[in-house]
């Protein structure tokens, strides 16, 4: 094939490649997309007002959503394996961050540190509404902390490391999920287990509706389930049997679930008939060629109409619902 016509043929199958897949992508596009840290992340949490990021440079920063406007950065130790997980408390007061083998607590108005504590190969964090207790994961147990005392109230135990966790909004209950298969839901008024949910892989995302009533468990390349609270029965199923989820939110009527997942894709659910609704897909950093993103943070706007994502390639996006 003479250079001329290889070239122009080389070019239009190059076209014809990009149309194609723009065309299996309708998804809806986002109303904002900001470049909020190009080097991408380790680690991210949303609430209605900030984003807190850890980069891979080292280091965590807190940004204003509206404006977006970067207000602190952070980094509480040498170490240079950097912020591997990061939380807000839901009254915005408070956030922690953590290192492998270290945690931080800090004052969001004025950006303080307000202590830090050494703990061996922590695997996931998560904060009380109030900021005043943190979930943390480690090796084979999940330890419950007053971090305003500096003292373990409990210590919830598995048999691998505790790599997702959170605290229900009225701090009654916790969930921890582990690479040992289980989730597990837990009295904080007693520090006794309430639930034992077994997956058939390593528990990947648990989460709790703002209203108590039910819990959610995702393990990976399963079902997302979610559980009533109360007897521990199933409630129900979500969406195909082969996902991986990396991050949920619940809305705060308790009418909406929307889950990120590990393949870059965006999903919102009716939690009462279990209905997929819409979905989106986020930026990639080109669009024909496949990206290896993970959805690493999701949150509803205070109407419950818009919520915003943030991915492991940096991008923090603003979508209608």
């Amino acid at each position: 094939m003479p250079t001329m016509i290889f070239n122009t043929w080389k070019h239009g199958s190059i076209i014809f490649l990009m149309l194609l897949l723009n065309a299996c992508d309708m998804t809806p596009k986002p109303e904002k997309t900001f470049a909020i840290s190009p080097e991408g992340l380790f680690s991210a949490a949303l609430s209605k007002q900030f984003a807190l990021l850890g980069t891979i440079r080292g280091n965590a920063e807190l940004w204003q959503l509206k404006p977006k406007a970067l207000l602190h950065t952070w980094q509480h130790t040498d170490a240079e394996n950097g912020i591997i997980a990061v939380a807000i408390s839901d009254d915005e007061h408070y956030a922690l961050t953590a290192e492998k083998d270290s945690i931080a607590w800090w004052r969001i108005a004025d950006g303080n540190l307000l202590n830090v504590w050494s703990l061996p190969d922590i695997h996931s964090v998560s904060l009380s509404a109030d900021g005043q207790f943190a979930l943390i994961g480690l090796p084979r147990k999940a330890i419950y902390f007053a971090l305003n005392y500096g003292k373990t109230i409990y210590a919830f135990a598995h048999q691998q490391a505790v790599v997702s966790s959170d605290i229900s909004a009225s701090g009654l209950l916790a969930i921890t999920g582990s690479e040992d298969h289980s989730a597990k839901l837990w009295d904080l008024n007693t520090g006794k287990i309430k639930s034992t949910w077994q997956h058939h892989s390593a528990v990947s995302v648990v989460a709790i509706t703002d209203d108590d009533q039910y819990a959610l468990t995702n393990a990976a390349l399963g079902r997302t389930r979610l559980w009533k609270t109360h007897n521990g029965k199933l409630y129900r199923q979500i969406g195909p049997s082969l996902m991986t989820l990396s991050a949920v939110k619940f809305s705060s009527d308790n009418h909406f679930l929307i889950t990120g997942r590990t393949s870059q894709r965006i999903d919102l659910w009716r939690i009462k008939s279990g209905k997929m609704l819409n979905f989106w897909r986020p930026k990639k950093e080109n669009s024909w060629r496949p990206s290896a993103s993970t959805i690493l943070a999701l949150t509803f706007d205070p109407t419950n109409k818009k919520f915003y994502s943030i991915s492991s390639n940096g991008y923090l996006q603003r979508w209608r619902k």
